[in-house]
């Protein structure tokens, strides 16, 4: 900091004599103590040097003609109240020496004019601007100190928590008590390391800001510097030992003052400690085996286990499924909830889970969003069968609904969204599992199924939502679909117009392709005589075959009799149900995916058919259908 002798050193004087050799003897004085001066010798000229701005001091001859000097001096102390007053007079000058001293002037200094009294004088007026600029500082490092005590109290806000989450959103908080944002995001890296920053909280329009630090982005970065202005974005950089911990992108409402710049060096700083230690205690619980929060187990530990089941299913050919389970709503209830609400909430997820899957199964928590499940010597079939168990002990949780009713939450809903993948059939690694069965999590997230909310309908209900009606004649492709048929399509769900005489061939590659890898699976078709003959012409003839196909008949059928006869991995069920003649049917369900076809005849020649590869909407079809005729589920 600057001292108060630094700041007045040099003094600016001004000397307003008539009688010029006095002003002359005073400059050479003071110029020779290093001040700078300036004469006078008129008022006019006096009035001009002073609306200038820069004069310290005034030396004020009151023997100026017609009283122009105790005149100037009223000038002075009504419109310059900051410039001291010295005058200059003589034992003849009495009277209007205590009038000027009734202005307030700093000191009188007698004619004739010596060396002595002139320093004497401005030392005093350089002494009491030191004073008085010391008293100024003092009182505004008082007032810094107030504003950053302030700025402390808030910042123990995110200093004391150890949950990275939780740190990033109270930085981003405090940046906004310290100064009002019309946008801001925190930037953090998924892992140490990591060349992309990631959004993890907003506040006031963050939301418009990207989702990820581009390259541009991060080269503009001075990692020097922790808190950066460009154009009408200010950067807050966390600035750890070796990188970037994490970047603040604000946007203020008014460019950045003093105070504030000041004020987010002070959240930089411990803002990057905070992240710090969030680190370690994160490190530091994922080496341990259990989640100290649920039953779970940690990352690490689940890695572990992943990792061996991998070797062993890689040494005795065996299988094994994973499952992500992300929990969809936790966002705003991270938002918006307690850390006890949050808390109750994963435990009840985690048991919900846990309560659904086997002893030799294994759970972990990932995030407060996301559970990883280890399904050991488990198929597909097997998964799917786990993840309706799980779904089921999920949606009948009433303790959910009560607490976020509670909580003031009402207006929020928790749901479980869970993709599925095998190996060796979808990767032979951990990262490459979990990225199919993410990138699956996403298809169920978005798909068919869940976005007609089919999960509670009947089996024809269901049927008649995706095949919708449809007008044949008008559209140039000669097809246009409206309403839930128009929204059951997507890249895994088509409607097509398809020629009756392609149905068998369909059927035939569905089974045959069951039948040449060898997996357990299930095949239902019904209202075509020509498709069940050519799904049981392509079944394996052996007893033992692991995929079992069923040809859904309506008791008095007026299909003809199958062309050959059954084997034994075909069976025929008689269903007392006329709506299985009317409808095309044919859906399989194996280890190695799903398939459904189902369509409406138009005339003897072509088929208005809907057909997908969507796995939820396949399962929760032939889920439907073994519910609706009381089947046996058949699970590999």
């Amino acid at each position: 900091m600057t001292t108060g002798q630094e700041i007045v050193r040099t003094l600016r004087i001004l000397v307003v004599a008539a009688d010029e050799r006095d002003a002359t003897f005073a400059a050479r004085v003071l110029e020779e103590r290093g001040d700078r001066v300036d004469i006078a010798l008129q008022v006019p000229d006096a009035v001009a040097y002073l609306a200038r701005g820069d004069v310290d001091v005034a030396l004020v001859s009151l023997s100026l003609p017609r009283g122009d000097g105790l005149a100037l001096v009223h000038h002075l102390r009504a419109l310059y109240p900051l410039v001291d007053v010295i005058v200059l007079t003589t034992p003849q000058d009495l009277e209007e020496a205590s009038h000027a001293m009734a202005l307030g002037v700093l000191q009188t200094v007698m004619r004739p004019l010596t060396g002595d009294s002139l320093l004497v004088a401005i030392d005093r007026a350089r002494e009491r601007r030191i004073l008085l600029q010391q008293r100024h500082m003092l009182g505004e490092e008082a007032r810094w100190g107030r504003l950053r005590t302030a700025t402390y109290a808030r910042c123990a806000a995110f200093v004391a928590e150890t949950d990275q989450r939780v740190v990033a959103e109270r930085i981003l908080r405090t940046c906004a008590e310290e100064l009002p944002l019309a946008a801001g995001a925190i930037y953090a890296p998924p892992f140490p390391g990591a060349q992309t920053y990631l959004r993890t909280a907003v506040v006031a329009g963050g939301d418009e800001l990207p989702p990820v630090l581009d390259e541009e982005a991060l080269s503009a970065m001075d990692p020097t510097e922790p808190v950066q202005e460009d154009d009408h974005l200010t950067r807050l950089l966390f600035l750890g030992e070796q990188d970037v911990s994490a970047c603040c992108v604000l946007v203020p409402v008014e460019p950045l003052n003093d105070e504030q710049r000041d004020a987010l060096t002070v959240v930089a700083s411990l803002g990057t400690a905070a992240l710090a230690a969030s680190r370690k205690v994160d490190a530091i619980a994922r080496t341990g085996i259990k989640d100290p929060e649920t039953s779970a187990y940690t990352f690490a530990y689940f890695g572990d286990v992943a990792g061996r089941e991998i070797d062993r299913a890689s040494r005795h050919g065996r299988r094994f499924a994973l499952m992500t389970l992300g929990v969809e709503g936790l966002e705003s209830v991270r938002e918006r909830a307690g850390p006890d609400v949050r808390l109750a909430l994963r435990r009840l997820v985690t048991d919900a889970v846990l309560g659904a899957v086997r002893d030799s199964d294994v759970l972990a928590r990932v995030e407060d969003d996301e559970l990883f499940l280890l399904l050991p010597e488990t198929g597909l079939l097997g998964a799917l069968a786990a993840r309706r168990r799980i779904l089921t002990r999920f949606h009948a949780l009433e303790e959910i609904p009560a607490m976020l009713a509670s909580a003031d939450l009402a207006d929020t809903t928790l749901d479980l969204v869970c993709g599925i993948s095998v190996y060796p059939l979808d990767g032979a690694d951990l990262g490459r599992l979990l990225r199919v069965s993410r990138r699956r999590s996403d298809q169920s997230r978005a798909g068919v199924w869940r976005r007609l909310a089919l999960a509670d309908l009947p089996f024809w209900e269901v049927l008649d939502k995706i095949l919708g009606v449809a007008d044949v004649e008008d559209s140039p492709d000669g097809l246009s679909l409206s309403g839930d048929a128009a929204n059951a399509e997507d890249v895994l769900s088509r409607h097509a117009l398809i020629p009756r005489a392609v149905l068998p061939r369909i059927g035939a590659s569905l089974a045959a392709d069951a039948v040449r890898q060898r997996v357990s699976g299930v095949i239902y078709c019904a209202g075509d005589d020509d498709i069940a003959t050519a799904v049981v012409q392509s079944m394996d003839v052996g007893e033992t075959g692991p995929v079992r196909a069923w040809v859904l008949e309506p008791m008095r059928s007026e299909l003809g009799i199958l062309k050959q006869p059954s084997p034994p991995s075909a069976r025929r069920l008689r269903v007392d149900d006329a709506r299985l003649r009317d409808r095309v049917l044919l859906m399989g369900l194996t280890e190695v995916g799903g398939y459904v076809l189902t369509g409406r005849a138009l005339g003897d020649e072509s088929v208005l058919a809907f057909h997908a590869s969507d796995l939820d909407l396949v399962d929760g079809l032939v889920t439907a259908l073994q519910r609706t005729y009381h089947l046996q589920p058949e699970v590999g």
